[in-house]
């Protein structure tokens, strides 16, 4: 591919704010002279304005399903809802694969970016353009273990999104990741996350706690909290901990459960400006936690390949501290987080500077300074 100057197009994902808060890490790092289209669900626009550093233009577009969740489990997957529904927007993407090449092609796009859809890389060769997929997983690898106790539709969907992803120039391979060693020109980028920045002095004087008082970011998410004893929450405040997050308790206000607005704190500043973390293992989460060097407690995910990925990441660290579904739902974690506290794990198993190497890796492209 020739060289060319243009602007970058980039396509995130909806399922989520993982892949936002990864891919913002990146856009943050380009020169605000490169011209970028962010290209996601509406319902996300005011996430990416909260977030996002520099302009860009934002565009609607969806063309990949995630995963779904049974009705008030956030950490499991409905394999035959998540494969059903898959199935149809994936479909609907490739109908609209010629429009969105020629879309491409009349925005003066130079280079396209995916985190994680794999229909865009489609449109992308068809442009003639390069395009990069930013991945720690797959839809692909997600699915492939839920398609094999279905039906052969199942599988082929399978086979077609591994065929989709495969038109990517290169993969920036985000760790910790799944090998995904089916997919060509994998690029070890280590961990692609923004460093939190510790603020503990400052959200104690917000919180008008004293120096002793342990800080505690907790994201359990918003579902399937109602069978949680968060009398157990109140019981650590005698003891000086509170609980610090965006998502107040499903019973009301907790005396040492703190709410921030999201647009004044971010889960990095948090997890930086902490003394531990609760929350389920995400990407972004798990990153957070190894580079601020904070323990953190954590469940398992059923039904979510990626998972094995960062549970093998968090123990290599020696920070993590994984506990049952059963004692996380109904918030007994007391053992662990009297162990956290105690804690000083060493670094992160992996480079942290993946966001700067994405980011000039993409600059040289969109100036043309650089060749696919």
């Amino acid at each position: 591919m020739g060289r060319r100057g243009g602007g970058l197009a980039v396509y995130v994902t909806s399922h989520g704010f993982g892949h936002l808060n990864r891919t913002v890490a990146v856009l943050n790092r380009i020169p605000a002279d490169v011209p970028m289209t962010i290209c996601c669900h509406p319902d996300l626009f005011q996430h990416w304005r909260e977030r996002l550093l520099r302009p860009a233009e934002l565009r609607s577009h969806v063309s990949d399903a995630g995963a779904v969740n049974p009705v008030g489990d956030s950490a499991a997957t409905d394999g035959p809802a998540t494969l059903k529904l898959a199935a149809s927007v994936h479909a609907e993407a490739l109908a609209r694969v010629d429009q969105e090449a020629e879309w491409l092609r009349a925005a003066g796009v130079a280079t396209v970016l995916c985190d994680a859809p794999p229909v865009p890389l489609v449109a992308a060769r068809q442009a003639g353009l390069p395009a990069y997929l930013l991945a720690n997983f797959t839809w692909a690898d997600i699915y492939e273990s839920h398609a094999k106790a279905l039906d052969d539709d199942a599988r082929r969907l399978v086979l077609a999104l591994r065929a989709a992803y495969r038109q990517a120039t290169a993969v920036f391979h985000a760790q910790p990741a799944l090998a995904m060693s089916w997919l060509p020109r994998r690029i070890d980028v280590g961990m692609v996350v923004t460093p939190g920045r510790d603020l503990r002095v400052e959200l104690r004087r917000t919180l008008g706690l004293g120096p002793n008082e342990r800080l505690v970011y907790f994201y359990v998410g918003r579902y399937g909290q109602e069978g949680m004893d968060w009398e157990r929450i109140e019981r650590w405040e005698c003891q000086g901990v509170h609980f610090v997050g965006f998502h107040e308790a499903s019973v009301g206000p907790l005396a040492n459960l703190h709410v921030l607005p999201p647009e004044r704190w971010t889960g990095a500043d948090l997890a930086a400006s902490s003394d531990a973390i609760v929350a389920k293992a995400g990407y972004g989460s798990s990153c957070e936690a190894m580079v601020a060097g904070t323990p953190m407690i954590y469940p398992p995910r059923t039904g979510f390949a990626e998972f094995r990925a960062l549970d093998r990441a968090l123990r290599t660290w020696g920070g993590g501290l994984p506990v049952s579904r059963r004692k996380f739902d109904a918030l007994r974690f007391e053992g662990p987080l009297k162990r956290a506290f105690q804690f000083q794990p060493g670094p992160a198993p992996f480079p942290s500077d993946g966001a700067r190497r994405v980011a000039e890796h993409l600059t040289r492209l969109c100036r043309g300074l650089a060749v696919a």
